[in-house]
């Protein structure tokens, strides 16, 4: 049995029944593969005699082990004396004269062998970069499954590029080249058909310099012929991503084998893995090395051991990229002091952070002179200066990407133009009539799809051009029961004169992709009879039931949707009526006055609704799949609007008909509607159709006059800016450098989807992977309690109180009791006395604690925590005995080794976890934040529970000298058993918390649950929300301090701190939400007073002692001031499973923020209030 695929996957069961054998080509393998095809190209008799030595001594070696066999032979045959049997004799001195005469011929055709093997090697340039070529290519099936290429396709393309003559050069070249016997094969066909030499005519050497200078001209030749047929059959998103691995594996190969011919440079294997995996490598650093390396000089060092001075680092450099920067500064000596220069020299690295070419910009060394010019009455004593001129071009690449991700991608391009050409940035667009020449009847060509993308009407306007008409090509949509009627039209089309077969979406055929392979398998049989004008036409979105064979021999094509606004208005305005707008269309004359207008509006939005989705949750919470139909259609409905008869133009028809039912038929979020409704109105409406009205603040997108002709209209789109402003999406710069970075990390993935597993070794420790993992589940484990009740108590606490476990089965035996009506109840969930714990009288005393929904939430919470913190270690537990061999190691355990490698949290975790898109380390630290939370929280129920069954004693009179207490630090001394304020983004299920504070305000209230809604009011009264605080989101919030100090909670509803707002900022001094800070995309959100109301009343106006009551209930409404209806999701993804409310499980609920703007400002902008950041 054999396969194609690279890395199969079979059940142990057949594992153990067979025996499996690789034979896939290794890199030395093929390295002398392809120099073996290099000499014979360029030496032929070089390798001839090479192959003939083999033989030779391949002969020769097998005559000694015949002359040896016959001896024994012989000696077991012979009887009595062996000295008697004088043939014996005879034959063995024979045999030894012989051996001998043979030996020095194998030792000499050894000598030989080194000699000649020593001129091939001159060419194992050639044949180092071909293999560092095809080894490339290889890896890219783990990018996408329809990303294959065979080993007989590269090795003919191998040979076609050394064979291939080069450029003609001029007389005195010719004449040179000549003298010098420079091998210039004729013939682009095989090697064989140059013309071959003659032991008699022996071809004069080629000096060093022109064997070099040849050998550069084949390897570019291959190279770029390799980065052209590929990058066609690649998606947009990962051609650069080609680009650049072609570069870097070029590079890395040099480090190991020299770079004599390409002269590009080297990469090193450390400098390739703090490039992939520097925020990995960085989280597994030990506190030596981290306070070795603090970017201080030892003067500061002594000041701020001795004087306490704080020396903090610029507050754009976030504690991830200063960690990443410790760890190359402890690793890499070119970044020796660089912690100390962004410490010291703020003008040179403010300047590294506000340019938009940081890659060139390190070309040149930092003038000095601008540190005086920047900071002149500043003490210049600790200004150090970083060489960066002294980085190589990837070294500069490591850098952005640590400090400046936004520009990487940006830079990886200059990298790759620098170090290669522009060439290899070209996009890899097909023609079809070039595809066509270069095909065969029996190559199929594959369109690989996007969504939304259809080459049908590209392949009938050739198929037009070719031969005038399309009734020569069939085409079939697969699906059920398709598969025999294409089966019937290809062996129909295989015999008549110059048919072609185009069967679409096979991906939704997967059940018939053998069959397919059969029938393409049967192309390339020696009998096959096949026309020559025959074409086999397939498309497929990328799916892993598409034959593997098929994608190695075919000819791959991606098809994609048009990118940025430019390209889908030209695309619906397309030439020869092939777009949604033809010229007829526009130019009807029958139409109302406003149809142009409308018309070009309508396809305006198909546009900026398409190209929204590059923000990611920004843009969309769920990439949708607009298509050309959506456009088609709504123009009917706007043709159909428009003819009606009445007075005025039907906006409420055209925005329902589009919004609603054309394009939001496939919007399943409900608050991605509201934004589509949002972008429709600035194209739908009456301010459209008057002059001077613009799209975009900037005033480069506009509405265009009646008056312009169709040809006037692509001319205007021709003109348009080929980068879109994020304006014109109702976004800002910080979405665009959210959208930057996005396209960053995307490009570092997938090169690292490709890489082998992180291991001790390059992770540059003494280590091994093994003990690594073994020590960070110790430290986990160390961190995190076994469970909730195991979270160390006050010493105090414990010898005043009774203890937490205690008091937590008594609380859990009331709540079991309280579970169950009636008599059955006692009987079946009779509560346990405890030693020194309340008795049962005692525990009826503290039904309104636990009749409290707040208290029923926390130990619900406390039941999900215990049973995460319960899988946590018993996972880590197995995963070190699995590590030390004591048990075999499952799959679960073998994903969590290698998500602990890689700082990703195991999904065993996940799926008892609360969602979260923190890396493991920050996951870890939140995970004891929350416990820490609860805990806290438990220790007031407990508490309030032993006030109750154990009142204190009366209070002592205060002795002389002995101060008042503040009572807002004594919160815990009141009777009281939920925090001051709750951090909602700690709980498993915050929308069980919002309902239990509806459920006790109803109790109180006596009205019905689903009658209240929330009022909300942003307190500005805490010293620690001033607005730079609130602007610094990477500081850690002090849980329990701002849960449980501070000034007394409201009477009526609940505070609520630890929000962010993601998209704008919340402005202090004026008391609204005011757009975001350049370069700030979130800003971290006041306490919120979450206050219960009935719907449609007001809530009445009461005394109360407490600030926060009284902030809310004497502030007067603002008439002019506006509110912004803001979704509050659990992370920044946003997207979640659509529950039966029509919401996604991350969306928790809506919070009203007062604004200055208009609510639209904001819908469209994105703007979102979130419990957690990624990190």
């Amino acid at each position: 049995m054999t396969t194609s695929m690279g890395n199969p996957h079979y059940l142990p069961a057949v594992c153990i029944q067979v025996t499996i054998i690789n034979f896939t080509v290794t890199f030395d393998g093929l390295q002398e593969q392809l120099l073996s095809m290099v000499v014979k190209q360029e030496r032929p008799q070089l390798e001839s005699q090479r192959s003939e030595l083999l033989s030779s001594i391949a002969h020769d070696l097998q005559l000694l082990r015949d002359l040896e066999d016959k001896s024994l032979s012989l000696l077991q045959k012979s009887q009595g004396h062996i000295l008697d049997d004088q043939d014996l004799v005879d034959t063995l001195k024979k045999s030894k004269v012989t051996s001998g005469e043979i030996s020095q011929r194998v030792q000499q055709s050894e000598e030989t062998e080194k000699s000649l093997n020593k001129a091939r090697l001159k060419y194992l340039p050639v044949a180092t970069r071909g293999a560092v070529l095809y080894f490339a290519l290889s890896d890219l099936a783990s990018v996408d499954v329809m990303y294959q290429f065979s080993l007989p396709w590269f090795q003919n393309m191998f040979i076609t590029c050394i064979s291939t003559p080069e450029d003609r050069p001029s007389s005195a070249d010719r004449a040179s080249s000549h003298l010098r016997g420079t091998l210039r094969p004729s013939s682009r066909g095989s090697p064989d058909l140059a013309p071959q030499k003659t032991e008699k005519d022996p071809p004069l050497r080629p000096s060093a310099h022109d064997l070099n200078k040849h050998m550069k001209q084949m390897i570019d030749r291959l190279t770029y012929s390799v980065y052209r047929a590929v990058s066609v059959g690649l998606f947009s998103n990962h051609q650069l991503m080609f680009s650049f691995m072609l570069n870097t594996s070029v590079m890395r190969s040099n480090a190991k084998y020299g770079d004599i011919v390409s002269q590009i440079g080297v990469i090193e294997d450390t400098e390739w893995m703090v490039f992939l995996q520097g925020s990995v490598l960085a989280s597994m650093m030990d506190e030596d090395t981290l306070q070795a390396h603090d970017g201080l000089s030892a003067m500061q060092r002594l000041e701020s051991q001795s004087q306490g001075v704080v020396f903090q680092r610029p507050r754009w450099v976030t504690p991830s990229m200063w960690r990443e920067c410790q760890y190359m500064e402890a690793t890499m000596p070119v970044f020796d002091h660089l912690l100390r220069s962004v410490m010291s020299n703020r003008v040179q690295w403010e300047l590294f952070a506000r340019t938009e070419d940081p890659y060139h910009i390190m070309e040149a060394a930092f003038d000095p002179a601008v540190i005086a010019q920047g900071e002149e009455n500043i003490n210049h004593m600790y200004k150090e200066i970083f060489h960066w001129e002294n980085l190589s071009r990837f070294q500069r690449l490591i850098l952005i990407k640590t400090l400046r991700p936004e520009t990487l991608v940006a830079s990886v391009r200059m990298f790759v133009n620098d170090q290669m050409g522009s060439k290899f940035l070209s996009t890899g667009a097909f023609d079809l009539r070039e595809v066509f020449e270069e095909s065969s009847a029996k190559t199929p060509l594959i369109f690989i799809l996007s969504p939304g993308s259809d080459p049908g009407g590209q392949l009938l306007r050739f198929a037009k051009e070719l031969r005038g008409s399309t009734l020569h090509l069939d085409m079939i949509s697969l699906g059920r029961g398709q598969g025999p009627k294409a089966e019937e039209l290809i062996s129909k089309a295989q015999i008549l004169k110059g048919r072609w077969v185009f069967l679409q979406n096979c991906h939704l055929a997967a059940s018939w992709m053998p069959k397919l392979q059969e029938i393409v398998d049967n192309f390339n049989k020696p009998k096959a009879d096949v026309d020559p004008q025959f074409r086999l036409w397939l498309s497929s979105k990328p799916d892993p039931s598409f034959p593997i064979s098929i994608l190695q021999t075919g000819f791959k094509m991606t098809v994609e949707s048009p990118q940025g606004l430019k390209a889908n208005l030209a695309r619906s305005f397309g030439t020869g009526g092939t777009g949604a707008v033809s010229e007829k269309l526009y130019d009807d004359v029958d139409k109302e006055a406003s149809w142009r207008n409308l018309l070009f509006g309508l396809c305006f939005f198909n546009a900026v609704i398409h190209e929204r989705k590059k923000y990611g949750a920004l843009g969309w919470n769920i990439p949708y799949e607009f298509n050309d139909s959506d456009l088609e259609v709504s123009i009917l409905q706007l043709d159909l609007l428009l003819g009606m008869e009445g007075e005025g133009l039907p906006w409420a028809a055209l925005r329902y008909l589009t919004g609603e039912v054309t394009y939001g038929g496939r919007v399943t979020d409900d608050w991605d509607r509201r934004c589509l409704h949002s972008l429709l109105r600035r194209f739908y409406c009456a301010e459209a159709l008057e002059p001077g009205y613009t799209y975009s603040p900037d005033e480069v997108y506009h509405p265009l006059p009646p008056s312009f002709t169709f040809s006037e209209v692509k001319q205007y789109i021709d003109g348009l800016p080929p980068v879109d402003s994020p304006e014109v999406f109702g976004m800002n710069q910080n979405a665009e450098k959210a959208y930057l970075e996005s396209q960053a990390k995307e490009l570092v993935d997938t090169i690292i989807s490709l890489q082998p597993r992180l291991s001790g070794g390059m992770i540059g420790s003494n280590k091994s992977s093994d003990e690594l993992v073994l020590e960070m589940a110790a430290d986990i484990m160390r961190s995190l309690p076994e469970t909730m009740e195991d979270v160390e108590e006050e010493e105090e606490e414990k010898q005043t109180s009774t203890s937490k476990r205690d008091m937590f089965h008594c609380l859990s035996d009331v709540f079991k009791v309280a579970a169950v009506p009636g008599e059955k109840r006692a009987r079946s969930h009779a509560p346990t006395p405890v030693a020194d714990g309340p008795s049962h009288p005692e525990l009826e005393a503290l039904q309104p604690i636990f009749q409290s929904a707040l208290v029923t939430v926390l130990r619900q919470e406390i039941d999900r925590f215990n049973n995460l913190l319960e899988i946590i270690h018993k996972s880590l537990r197995e995963l070190c005995r699995a590590v030390k061999g004591e048990i075999v190691m499952s799959e679960p355990l073998e994903e969590a080794y290698n998500a602990m490698l890689t700082q990703k949290v195991p999904a065993q975790w996940k799926q008892a976890a609360y969602e979260s898109c923190k890396p493991l380390g920050s996951w870890v630290k939140d995970l004891i934040q929350r416990v820490d939370f609860f805990a806290s929280w438990s220790d007031l129920v407990v508490e309030a529970a032993n006030r109750v069954v154990r009142p204190p004693p009366p209070p002592q009179p205060m002795s002389r000298g002995q101060t008042q207490v503040d009572a807002h630090d004594l919160i815990k001394t009141e009777a009281r058993e939920t925090p001051r304020s709750f951090w909602l983004p700690g709980f498993f299920f915050p929308q069980g918390f919002l309902t239990g504070v509806f459920q006790n305000h109803a109790r109180k209230q006596g009205v019905s649950v689903d009658s209240l809604m929330f009022q909300f009011e942003v307190i500005n009264t805490n010293p620690h929300d001033n607005e730079e605080s609130l602007n610094d989101v990477k500081q850690k919030i002090p849980v329990r301090d701002w849960g449980f100090k501070g000034p007394p909670p409201p009477k009526e509803g609940v505070l609520v701190f630890g929000l962010y707002l993601d998209g704008a900022r919340w402005d202090p001094s004026n008391h609204s939400v005011m757009d975001s800070l350049p370069g700030q995309r979130f800003c971290r959100l006041p306490e919120i007073h979450f206050l219960p109301a009935q719907i449609s009343t007001t809530v009445p106006v009461q005394q109360t002692d407490s600030p926060v009551d009284n902030a809310f209930k004497t502030k007067e409404e603002d008439p002019e001031k506006k509110s912004y209806e803001c979704p509050l999701y659990r992370t920044s993804a946003r997207a979640g499973t659509l529950s039966s409310t029509g919401h996604s499980t991350n969306f928790v609920t809506t919070v009203h923020l007062p604004t200055d703007h208009s609510p639209e400002f904001w819908v469209t902008r994105g703007v979102a209030l979130l419990c957690q950041l990624d990190d």
